[in-house]
């Protein structure tokens, strides 16, 4: 007896995509252009850097250096299996249906059940991929995020540098006057202020996507234990069957 596959598992098993959240680079196109202080516009950093006492730059990328887009990737390569065990159990219930139509007997029977359990099991793996689906993306999703934003506060730590060095530059031309101490100085030591409390909402972005990533990693781990579980509860055959005529 030849049985027919209702659908295609196999159609499930394909290469992922490369995730949209990652087109760029988890940094992008920003960090370049705030790369480009560097170069020619290198006052800009150093007058960040005097502003803050460190490097911006530098610890944002360092905050999300290593293959996140893979992230992404992983988790559609989990909900494909999910998907791929989901048809495999319809396939199966599908060939026992038509194996019990014209096979009687006590073998049939022991043979229907045995089938029948393995792909109710075979069926509950798709629920465990699918939690895993989705902590990988939330850990994918929170980078991507944060990232972004952290691209614009560096963005706009630049045009406050950019301030920064105008006020300081005045600052110094009316030394002579008397009055850069309070005008050009005085703005100058707000503006450092106003970039303290910018660069202040990366380091909270920061801390906002080190928690989501624990949180969704502790999901992963819930995930990868239920279907550990779910592996080891698949149902054996029983002992085979002796007919009594042989």
């Amino acid at each position: 007896m030849s049985f027919a596959d209702s659908v295609e598992p196999v159609g499930h098993l394909k290469a992922p995509s490369k995730p949209e959240e990652f087109s760029q680079g988890v940094i992008g196109d920003s960090v370049e252009t705030v790369s480009d202080f560097l170069s020619p516009s290198e006052w800009v950093l150093g007058a960040i850097e005097f502003a803050l006492g460190s490097n911006p730059l530098e610890q944002a990328i360092s905050w999300f250096t290593g293959d996140w887009a893979s992230y992404v990737k992983c988790a559609e390569v989990w909900r494909n299996t999910g998907s791929f065990t989901k048809d495999l159990a319809t396939n199966l219930r599908a060939g026992n249906r038509e194996l019990d139509a014209g096979w009687h007997g006590n073998a049939a029977d022991s043979a229907y059940v045995y089938f029948d359990e393995l792909a109710k099991k075979i069926d509950t793996l798709d629920g465990h991929f699918r939690d895993l689906h989705a902590s990988y993306m939330d850990i994918g999703r929170a980078i991507a995020r944060s990232a972004e934003l952290i691209k614009g506060v560096l963005e706009q730590l630049a045009d406050q540098a950019l301030l920064l060095e105008i006020e300081l530059t005045a600052g110094t031309a009316l030394m002579e006057t008397g009055v850069g101490l309070f005008a050009g100085y005085g703005a100058a030591i707000l503006e450092m202020a106003e970039m303290v409390r910018t660069w202040g909402r990366a380091t909270e972005a920061y801390s906002a996507v080190q928690d989501a990533i624990d949180e969704a990693t502790v999901a992963g781990g819930l995930a990868v234990g239920g279907l550990s579980v779910a592996l080891k509860e698949f149902p054996e055959p029983g002992r085979s069957y002796d007919n009594p005529a042989v």
